[in-house]
């Protein structure tokens, strides 16, 4: 196992987690009740941790956690157009409702 993503927050740390588990990277959250206790031991110790299971996905998993938090924010105030179908799409919302790809 290998950590590729920390954080204080551990409800991130489970989105995170999540993601990674939904691209077919099978990764658990470590550690992610220990930020109760925060104060008695180092903060930084306390934070949730994602681990890879596979050793050799670690940096795949690695740069999808930083091409989602260095992405564009979403609720973009411009409407998109879906590059699959060409369907015009309200700002507010990150996947096409005609086909179903995901906004990039």
């Amino acid at each position: 196992m290998k950590t590729v993503y920390h954080n204080a927050d551990p409800v991130m740390a489970e989105f995170i987690g999540g993601m990674l588990n939904d691209a077919g990277i099978p990764a658990h959250v470590h550690q992610a009740g220990l930020y109760g206790a925060s104060g008695e031991i180092p903060p930084n110790e306390c934070w949730a941790r994602i681990v890879v299971v596979h050793e050799e996905q670690a940096t795949e998993a690695r740069e999808m956690v930083k091409e989602y938090l260095e992405g564009d924010p979403v609720g973009d105030a411009t409407e998109w157009t879906c590059p699959s179908c060409g369907e015009r799409i309200e700002p507010q919302f990150t996947q096409c409702w005609n086909c179903g790809r995901e906004r990039r």
